[in-house]
């Protein structure tokens, strides 16, 4: 049996005026008019101007400076603006970490998001926050909307499905407390499950069959690239609609081609969305498969799991949580910090050779936690 490796326990700066000077001789000032008339002179010329231009030069970026509302995806990249998109991401790459999500629409995937933001911020050891130079307006927006649900703020705006026609990236900062752990800039991508959905090829659709190039240009860029598989199993596939399982199916196979292409290796995970529905009403699935999500997966959605478990021994998968919702609403409850522990770990120590973001427990710790029975 593969080896589930999440399973393993762990164990404005001030403004400078310079100095100007009349340079008049003392013999050229007749009058006390005079020296009014050539104070007037300087104070509303040659004053003025250098304020003026002292100003502009220090800040005429913030007239350039326009932030956009979101980033429309209603059409694809022109062949110039996919290059320029390239140069973008492959200026200062290897300090790059991007993680995308794939997965039908309504799977979880900007709670997934949105819990990883909460632990971050919440429990991290170190400095988290929004690089709000890099946002749009709607990701800003989202963003303390995410924030505002997990912190159980009353009256908080409910998290709908992400617009088809716009995309969202979270520029995070983080910056340990330990100087010896290396900060990371990490970008989460929303993308629409529709997104996801454009993989599959149907006939009637003219765009189908291919991934939008806004994903493709990050894919074939040398940023630090990583993946999240979002399977939802109390999803019901509906008449008309693609199976859940092709969904990803049909992303998988995009991304070998881009592999292979490009002679690089994606690293995976396969996130098993709303386990606590999974546990509700199919437990008894759980309890043959002993409890291990890895053989769960394979049990049920074989087509796609079998390739991707056999993809890459370092392929991971999880059953996924961020704690208890109420039953009448999606009201968080109580947060579990978990999984998004474990998720983030692993994207922290993928992208930077192994370093643990956290403190890891020692044997000690681990036996205490063993006799707890956690």
């Amino acid at each position: 049996m593969l080896n589930n490796p999440f399973e393993k326990k762990s164990d404005l700066p001030d403004l400078e005026f310079d100095n100007v000077l009349d340079s008049k001789d003392k013999s050229e000032i007749s009058s006390s008019s005079d020296l009014d008339d050539g104070f007037s002179s300087f104070s509303n010329q040659s004053a003025s101007e250098t304020l003026n231009n002292s100003f502009n030069e220090k800040y005429q970026f913030k007239k350039n400076e326009v932030r956009l509302a979101k980033r429309d995806v209603e059409r694809e990249l022109t062949d110039e603006e996919y290059h320029q998109r390239l140069v973008e991401l492959n200026t200062d790459a290897e300090n790059k970490h991007y993680v995308l999500f794939f997965g039908q629409p309504a799977s979880g995937k900007t709670w997934i998001i949105g819990s990883i933001l909460h632990y971050m911020k919440n429990f991290l050891d170190g400095t988290v926050y929004l690089d709000t130079k890099k946002t749009t307006d709607s990701e800003e927006e989202l963003f303390y909307q995410l924030q505002d649900r997990f912190n159980g703020i009353i009256h908080a705006k409910k998290i709908s499905s992400t617009d088809s026609k716009q995309y969202f990236e979270f520029h995070i900062s983080f910056t340990p407390k330990d100087s010896s752990k290396p900060p990371m800039s990490i970008v989460f991508i929303d993308a629409s499950g529709e997104h996801s959905e454009l993989g599959f090829r149907i006939k009637e659709k003219m765009n189908s069959g291919k991934l939008p190039n806004y994903l493709t240009a990050i894919l074939e860029s040398n940023v630090k690239t990583k993946l999240a598989f979002v399977y939802d199993q109390s999803l019901e596939d509906e008449k008309g609609a693609i199976p859940q399982v092709n969904v990803l199916d049909a992303v998988f196979i995009h991304i070998q081609h881009i592999q292979r292409q490009h002679n690089k290796f994606f690293p995976k995970a396969l996130l098993l969305s709303k386990s606590d529905r999974i546990y509700a009403t199919d437990y008894s699935t759980v309890e043959q498969c002993g409890y291990d999500p890895m053989l769960y997966a394979q049990r049920k959605i074989p087509s796609f799991a079998n390739s991707f478990f056999n993809e890459s021994p370092d392929n991971k998968t999880i059953f996924y949580q961020m704690g208890k919702f109420s039953t009448n609403s999606d009201i968080l409850l109580e947060f579990d910090k978990e999984c998004p522990e474990k998720l983030f770990r692993w994207l922290y120590m993928s992208g930077t050779g192994g370093v643990s973001p956290i403190v890891e427990p020692n044997l000690w710790n681990k036996f205490l936690s063993w006799l707890k029975g956690e």
